[in-house]
């Protein structure tokens, strides 16, 4: 790497947490400001003395927005490659150094190449972030301001969630800590949708060691009563109640927690979307498959943006810099808002793929005619 090369770099990484440390600052400080009565709520500080409860709404705070900086992150990682890069090159215009470069015959291009470099990484960094570090803190994720944790309770419902085998399960009540259902009714289902049987108990508990195939464990079902559609309508067949039987599905604990947290969707690593996406109704599947769509393409639209603003910063003549920031602000927020429409119209006007790869159709060959202008 030369000398130019890490001299770029230097002051491009600088410039990158500069403008992270301030967005979320100021991201922050805004939503401390206007929730500040919710962390104050905590009964636990209505009885701790004055230094006691200063130390512990500190703590509370700072914890918060700890895990709360990886959504933050997420959010704003679109613009701060661009920032970045536009404070880089004015401080290489405001210093002359751009035009000792192109005195010396160094190529904009050449210029140019180091940033779009560490904007590849810092996209790498948003990957990490939504791949590993969310889906890891995702109780932590889920905390409204003030609440000291975040979980589903004992008496969670379950409505109607589908098997591979087209059969749906429901249940009045499922705690995730025991991985207990209650009130069970396990309707069975033909290719068309017709009723074929229905499995009824009273609870339902998970055992890892129990049943055999592709799922390792199964449902330990107590006072059963098994019903044959054909038969339902007879009165005088009442079938016998069993005390206990096993019963496996591909609709396990762990499943069970990510349709719960469909709330909290945006927060799942991409491997757990596609796991939820199977076992959920055709309207959520549209929402979960935008989620899907759009995480790919914001990675492309943050390097798309970047490379359609680079143009305007690299500029030959230094009393041309303002207008042309000017121009790249302009032209950018015109991206971005753009990107955001089409987003929100992917799995309502337009089908989810549409929605989500729409704006790079539109804007990827723009990226290309403006380096293509680049006066080298």
């Amino acid at each position: 790497m030369k000398i130019l090369d890490r001299y770029i770099i230097r002051n491009y990484l600088i410039n990158c947490l500069l403008a992270l440390a301030v967005m979320i600052g100021m991201y922050i400080l805004l939503d401390v400001i206007v929730n500040f009565n919710l962390f104050t709520r905590n009964h636990a500080y209505q009885h701790a003395t004055a230094l006691q409860a200063f130390w512990g709404l500190l703590r509370e705070i700072t914890t918060f927005y700890l895990y709360r900086t990886l959504v933050i992150f997420s959010m704003i990682s679109g613009i701060i490659p661009l920032l970045a890069a536009g404070f880089t090159m004015v401080r290489m215009t405001r210093n002359r150094e751009l035009i000792a470069l192109l005195a010396s015959g160094v190529s904009l291009y050449r210029v140019a190449a180091p940033i779009i470099l560490c904007a590849v990484g810092f996209n790498i960094l948003v990957v990490v972030d939504q791949e590993v570090l969310m889906p890891a803190n995702i109780s932590k994720l889920l905390r409204k301001h003030g609440q000291v944790s975040a979980s589903f309770g004992p008496d969670e419902p379950i409505y109607f969630v589908p098997e591979s085998d087209n059969s749906l399960v429901l249940a009045s009540s499922y705690d995730a800590r025991t991985k207990t259902m209650r009130n069970v009714r396990i309707i069975q289902r033909n290719k068309l949708g017709d009723a074929k049987a229905m499995i009824l108990a009273k609870k339902a508990v998970w055992k890892k060691d129990i049943g055999e195939g592709p799922v390792s464990g199964g449902w330990r079902m107590y006072d059963v009563v098994q019903i044959n559609a054909a038969k339902a309508a007879n009165p005088n067949d009442r079938p016998e109640p069993v005390k206990e039987m096993t019963y496996q599905t591909p609709v396990t604990p762990g499943q069970l927690n990510l349709i719960f947290q469909k709330k909290a969707v945006e927060y799942l690593s991409t491997a757990q979307i596609d796991k939820l996406i199977l076992y959920s109704t055709p309207a959520t599947r549209v929402a979960l498959e935008k989620i899907m769509y759009t995480r790919i393409t914001q990675l492309i639209m943050n390097m798309i943006m970047l490379l359609i603003g680079i143009p305007f910063l690299l500029a030959r003549e230094p009393n041309k810099l303002v207008t042309n920031m000017l121009w790249c602000s302009a032209i950018s927020a015109g991206c971005f808002v753009t990107t955001f429409v089409f987003f929100q119209l992917a799995g309502a006007g337009l089908s989810p793929f549409a929605g989500a790869w729409l704006p790079v159709v539109l804007f990827g060959p723009l990226a290309i005619v403006m380096l293509d202008m680049v006066k080298t």
